[in-house]
């Protein structure tokens, strides 16, 4: 999948609401959507203005067959970094941090 489509997909699922979170440690660190700190609209905001150059993907480390999705970029002066992978409907967001 490319970048447009990657990027249009997971804006589409945080405009819906089609996100759940992978359980992993230092959630509270590592996910600030899931504790609440970032909203979904600010999440697409910030991938919303990213570009080609900020995005990469892999295979999941426990699924080779998942592809994930990592963002790192800067938005409002601040440094982000974001990975999810699709599982339809949803996105399920790794992690969410600055």
């Amino acid at each position: 999948m490319a970048f447009r489509q990657v990027k249009s997909k997971v804006i589409e699922c945080l405009d819906n609401g089609y996100v759940l979170h992978e359980e992993r440690d230092d959630i509270d660190v590592k996910n600030l959507l899931s504790t609440g700190v970032i909203s979904l609209n600010k999440v697409a905001s910030i991938i919303g203005r990213a570009r080609g150059n900020n995005y990469s993907s892999s295979p999941h480390h426990y699924d080779k067959e998942i592809e994930v999705h990592v963002i790192k970029t800067t938005h409002s002066g601040q440094h982000w970094y974001i990975k999810w992978y699709f599982t339809e409907p949803d996105c399920i967001f790794i992690s969410v941090h600055e």
